[in-house]
C-alpha cells in the first residue's frame, strides 16, 4: 500500500514538473517569436502574429465566456482522470497527457488574461490556419493518446 502510494505521488510530481516545463516553454517561445521574429519567414513557416478570439479555425470567436467554460471543464475532467489513473501510466503516457494539459492551460491562461489566444505560426507550404505552440501540444498529446487507446484496445481483444 505504501509503495503504491509512493508510486502515485512520484508520478504526480513528474507529471506536474513536465506540465510546468511545457507551459513555460510555450509562453517563452510565444514571447520570443512574437516580439523578436514577427513577420520573419523561416523556410517552411512564417512567424505571423494574430489575436485569435475563437477556438480552432476561429470558431466561436464571439463566445469567449463559452470557450473559457469549456476549457475549464475539459481541464478539470482531464485532471480528475489523470489523478485516478496515473499509477497505470507509462512514461510516454505521462508525457502525452502533460502535453495535452499544458496546451490547454496555456491557451486558457491567455484567454483569461488577454481575452484572446496569440497565434503566430503560419505554414508556408499549405493553406492552413495560423496556430501556436500550445495548439501543437494539444494536437500531439491528443493524437498520441487516441493512438494509444486504439492500440491498447487491440491488445485486449
Amino acid at each position: 500500500m505504501i509503495r503504491i502510494q509512493n508510486n502515485k505521488i512520484s508520478k504526480i510530481l513528474l507529471f506536474t514538473v513536465i506540465v510546468a516545463f511545457f507551459s513555460l516553454l510555450s509562453f517563452f517561445l510565444r514571447n520570443i517569436l512574437v516580439e523578436k521574429f514577427n513577420g520573419i519567414d523561416l523556410f517552411l513557416i512564417k512567424i505571423d502574429f494574430i489575436k485569435n478570439y475563437g477556438a480552432a479555425f476561429s470558431l466561436f470567436h464571439t463566445h469567449t465566456s463559452f470557450l473559457i467554460t469549456v476549457s475549464i471543464s475539459i481541464l478539470f475532467i482531464l485532471l480528475m482522470y489523470i489523478y485516478e489513473a496515473i499509477e497505470q501510466f507509462k512514461t510516454p503516457d505521462l508525457i502525452f497527457y502533460s502535453l495535452l494539459t499544458s496546451g490547454i492551460i496555456c491557451n486558457l491562461t491567455e484567454r483569461l488574461t488577454d481575452g484572446y489566444v496569440t497565434d503566430y505560426i503560419r505554414l508556408n507550404f499549405i493553406v492552413f490556419p495560423i496556430f501556436n505552440i500550445s495548439d501543437l501540444f494539444i494536437c500531439i498529446g491528443a493524437f498520441a493518446l487516441v493512438c494509444n487507446i486504439l492500440f491498447n484496445n487491440e491488445q485486449r481483444e
